[in-house]
């Protein structure tokens, strides 16, 4: 069985339908699907989802794996360009992701407060990462894990006191790390034969879809239903029956 889903394996295609046959294949392994809240151990995975793009497509993700009895971590931006998570419809597709059985964290922005280059204090790291954590909280549970968006150096392989970071060694240099970033799996997909021993393995829902398609046309995608989704709301909240 792990032969043939190998072969159903080669070459990526960026579809649920990989994506689910990619988890069989590690279910089938033997492998158990961990959170960040402990360490990890031998033929333990880390499956972790930064929603860059679209939440819509987070849900469809978080459905796949409930239906394979797997469990994540879906980590959402609070200032990206394409999403509000406190908007009814996007809070509740994110509590719909945490009823899945998954967890539900942030996705932190360095970007938004300092430059790539200038490192902060870590005290006001940490006090910018716990009020965007409150916020986050009042939509799904709490939880300690943090995920940096586009990652300067200086998170990287650190632990911090106020917060789990998903880049601290254990979850990074410690063990392998795998990530679809910029679809860089079409070209250096993962070891399909020799599989690690302990893994995180990164995905951005966004970049999958039913159908394959690259990664300019993903991001053309998500600017399109975004554009799609604030002319629907704007037009019901301000022109179809709206009240100043």
């Amino acid at each position: 069985m792990v032969e043939q889903a190998t072969q159903l394996l080669e070459g990526v295609e960026f579809t649920h339908r990989w994506y689910r046959q990619f988890l069989q294949r590690l279910l089938g392994d033997g492998y158990d699907f961990r959170t960040f809240s402990g360490e990890l151990g031998d033929g333990d995975v880390a499956l972790r989802h930064d929603v860059d793009l679209r939440i819509d497509a987070a849900v469809e993700m978080a459905q796949i794996e409930a239906d394979l009895g797997v469990t994540s971590t879906y980590c959402v931006l609070l200032t990206s360009p394409l999403y509000n998570p406190l908007e009814g419809e996007h809070r509740e597709s994110l509590q719909k992701i945490d009823s899945l059985g998954h967890e539900v964290a942030l996705h932190f922005s360095t970007h938004e407060y300092w430059p790539a280059e200038s490192p902060p204090e870590e005290a006001d790291l940490e006090t910018r990462v716990a009020e965007e954590r409150a916020i986050l909280e009042t939509v799904v549970p709490p939880t300690e894990t943090v995920s940096f968006h586009r990652p300067p150096s200086w998170v990287l392989d650190y632990d911090f006191d106020g917060f789990q970071n998903t880049y601290g060694p254990g979850f990074f240099t410690d063990i392998d790390y795998i990530a679809d970033s910029s679809q860089r799996w079409r070209d250096d997909p993962p070891p399909l034969e020799a599989l690690p021993e302990t893994m995180q393995i990164l995905t951005h829902p966004g970049l999958w879809g039913e159908e394959d398609a690259s990664f300019d046309k993903r991001i053309e995608m998500a600017v399109s239903h975004t554009c799609s989704h604030a002319s629907r709301n704007a037009r019901r909240e301000f022109m179809n029956g709206g009240t100043n």
